[in-house]
């Protein structure tokens, strides 16, 4: 019995047809904005994989061409995104600097205040501790607490 493989071979053709299609195109559009044109990028954009580019012999060929023209160089973008990223934590770390100072600054105040109404107040002469039950009177007539004892 011999097995009908037409339809697989057709199917076969057409995604490599429009693999080899999708990869020119975004070759033609990476060259328009003038981007950093490598197998990686490529196939990123245009939704294959590197190792089918690398299979096929003319988009390698001119992937590698358009690589050595190409005016970005993969290197300095590595090191540039690195230092955009640094000056992006040091510009977030900067401002919560300045936040926590303000914070700072403002609860000092409320301190300030708060220990200006304390010495404003007047006292009642009265001590802010009643009699308690472990408190012990001492034989001059004082009373002595616990606490006196820590």
């Amino acid at each position: 019995m011999r097995r009908n493989i037409e339809g697989l071979q057709r199917s076969t053709k057409l995604r490599a047809a429009s693999a080899l299609e999708r990869a020119q195109t975004a070759l033609r559009q990476m060259q328009e904005v003038e981007a950093s044109i490598n197998f990686r990028t490529v196939a990123a954009k245009a939704g294959v994989s590197t190792a089918w580019l690398y299979n096929t012999k003319s988009l390698r060929d001119r992937i590698m061409k358009l690589r050595t023209v190409s005016k970005t160089p993969v290197e300095n973008d590595g090191r540039n995104r690195r230092l955009i990223s640094q000056e992006r934590v040091i510009e977030t770390l900067r401002l919560r600097i300045k936040q926590l100072e303000a914070k700072n600054e403002e609860l000092q105040e409320r301190l300030e205040h708060v220990y200006g109404q304390f010495a404003t107040t007047p006292s009642s002469g009265k001590p802010a501790r009643r009699g308690h039950v472990h408190d012990v009177q001492t034989s001059d007539g004082r009373r002595k607490s616990l606490d006196d004892y820590r």
